[in-house]
């Protein structure tokens, strides 16, 4: 095939025909496609790094900072209360055998502890997990400006630029509705933390080929 046949079959259709629709791309537009987009990226961090991770975090970096924070501190105070009662279990089962309070009463009081520490374990493992998480994705979001930051113009793809940058490639079945084929791309970025979206016109393609 010359470089203007060359193409890219759906890989879900191939492997269940009643997953997907039969259609391809030229990969000569996609990689057109690729390489705007990925420099519109670069541009886009470098100028607005700052816009870029607030996007990144789905949050502002002030609030994600002062949200942790106490995060951390709730965690803090809930494992604390978890060892105290430890201790005051401890001491309630003593003062039990020794007879300073009645099994009812140990019973009572048990009950309650338990069902505290019970209610202080889920939110330690619900912080734990919001906080792990919160973690690595401002690991990932700085990771992610790292590598940008190493590219001022893209002019070719290699594949080592593909795989610090991108993530995957999703590229929907044609639209013929304006009386031309079109198809939506979806490109979505390392880490997750972005997505965008371009339309491939293989007629506007051709005709500022042929223009060129």
């Amino acid at each position: 095939m010359t470089a203007d046949q060359e193409h890219l079959k759906c890989g879900t259709y191939a492997k269940d025909k009643n997953g997907c629709t039969i259609h391809f791309i030229r990969t000569i537009v996609l990689k057109e496609i690729i390489l705007g987009e990925l420099n519109k990226m670069i541009s886009f961090v470098k100028e607005n790094e700052d816009e870029f991770v607030q996007a990144a975090m789905d949050n502002s970096v002030q609030k994600q900072s002062s949200e942790l924070a106490k995060s951390r501190k709730k965690l803090k105070d809930a494992e604390k209360r978890i060892a105290e009662l430890d201790r005051l279990f401890t001491r309630l089962y003593e003062d039990n055998v020794s007879g300073k309070i009645s099994d009812e009463r140990f019973a009572v009081m048990s009950a309650g502890y338990e069902d505290e520490q019970k209610k202080l374990r889920s939110t330690v493992a619900e912080l734990s997990t919001y906080i792990d998480t919160a973690e690595q994705k401002s690991a990932d979001v700085t990771a992610f400006i790292k590598a940008v930051q190493k590219y001022e113009h893209i002019t070719e793809l290699t594949p080592e630029i593909m795989h610090e940058l991108i993530e995957k490639i999703v590229i929907h079945a044609p639209d013929k509705s304006s009386g031309h084929r079109t198809q939506e791309i979806e490109i979505h970025y390392r880490f997750d933390v972005a997505v965008t979206t371009a339309v491939a016109d293989s007629m506007k393609y051709d005709k500022k080929r042929k223009a060129a």
